[in-house]
This record gives C-alpha cells, structure tokens and sequence, in this order.
C-alpha cells in the first residue's frame, strides 16, 4: 500500500492541536542515516494504516515526492475517544533489520494435558531483531499435551529463519498453572443467625429500702 505525507515546519503541543483541527495527523518519520523528520498525514489515512496493516507492518510512504518504505513503530490513539492523535514511522532499506516487538498469541489451550490447567501469559510480546518486511505479525506458543508447572521460555520460542530473539531467553513467556478458585457466593437472602449469647442470665427487679 502507498500513503503520502508532508514535511512540517512547526512542532509542539499547539502546533499539533492546529493540525488535528484540520483532519491531519502529526508524526514523525526516523532513519538510520538521517535526522528525524516532522510530518502530517491525512487522518482518514492513519485511520486505515491502524485498521488495514497495523503496528509492525511495512508500507510506501511518498514524502514530499521522495518514495521511501516505511515501518509503523507507533499509532497513538486518544484516551477517551477511538482519534489518532500521532504516527511515527521508520524509513528502512530493504532486508535491513531492525529491533522491533512482535506479538504473542497462545494456541491449542484446550489440548493441556490437564484439563484443570489455564495457561498463564507473562509476557503478551517478544523483542526481535528481524526485518520487518517479512517477520510475522504473531508468533503462536503451541500448548499441546502442556501439563502443570511445565513453562514456556522465550529460549524455547520456534523463531523463523531470519528473525534473532533480542531479550534474556530465560524468561518465562507462557506457565500452565491451576486457575484461582472463586470465592463462594453469599447469598443476600440468608438470615443472618443471631449471635449466641454465653451464660446469659434473666434480668432480676431489685426494689430500693424505704
């Protein structure tokens, strides 16, 4: 897919708010061999690169007339309302790598061993190096036959050819544990059962002496 942006001269927080006044998106375009660029992108545009590629994925990027092959780094989106609010974007040579996050997805959970385990997401990405024209958008844990207490290590990862785990390969992606028990649930209804009262005694009159 090929978008277009434009080169711009202001930048701060007023800058930015002007922009998106005028259905454009702030953003920024890094490279390895140039300083970084401000630019604008039509929203209409960010909107589809979020909904139709993603963070991670590659396009064509026409920037002031100069064709360059980018990389999505970042989509912002507002807090409270679904709006873009900034995109930033590497500029890469084709096969060039690059440190980036890829998905984590787990599979088959339905196949534990046990069928009492759940499986425990530590980490819901990995770090890799890889180029992002071809690396994968998510990488499946396959948790077949996993029973509880085994663990998955981000060693044990099947990467493809290509792609270089960027992070310690002792750390445990994915544990098959037991599922916390649920709290037992009080009815509402039930009369509450009245305290017992130890060595009560019956009340005496005492009468007063003329």
């Amino acid at each position: 897919m090929k978008f277009t942006a434009n080169k711009r001269e202001a930048a701060g927080t007023n800058a930015a708010k002007q922009l998106r006044k005028q259905d454009l998106v702030p953003g920024v375009v890094y490279s390895s061999d140039m300083e970084p660029v401000n630019i604008t992108m039509q929203r209409a545009d960010v909107e589809q690169i979020k909904r139709e590629l993603g963070i991670n994925s590659v396009f064509t990027l026409d920037l002031d007339g100069e064709s360059k092959t980018v990389y999505v780094r970042e989509i912002d989106t507002a807090a409270i309302k679904p709006i873009v609010y900034n995109i930033n974007l590497q500029a890469i040579k084709k096969g060039q790598k690059l440190q980036m996050p890829i998905a984590i997805t787990v599979v088959n959970e339905e196949e534990l061993g046990n069928p009492d385990g759940v499986a425990s997401v530590n980490y819901f990405e990995i770090d890799v190096v890889a180029d992002p024209a071809t690396a994968p958008e998510v990488i499946e844990i396959d948790v077949t036959g996993m029973e509880i207490g085994d663990t998955i290590t981000a060693g044990d990862l099947k990467l493809a050819d290509g792609i270089e785990l960027d992070q310690d390969p002792e750390e445990v992606i994915v544990s098959i544990t037991v599922p916390d028990e649920e709290p037992e649930e009080v009815d509402p209804d039930a009369e509450e059962a009245e305290p017992e009262v130890i060595n009560e005694k019956p009340g005496e009159i005492v009468e007063e002496d003329d």
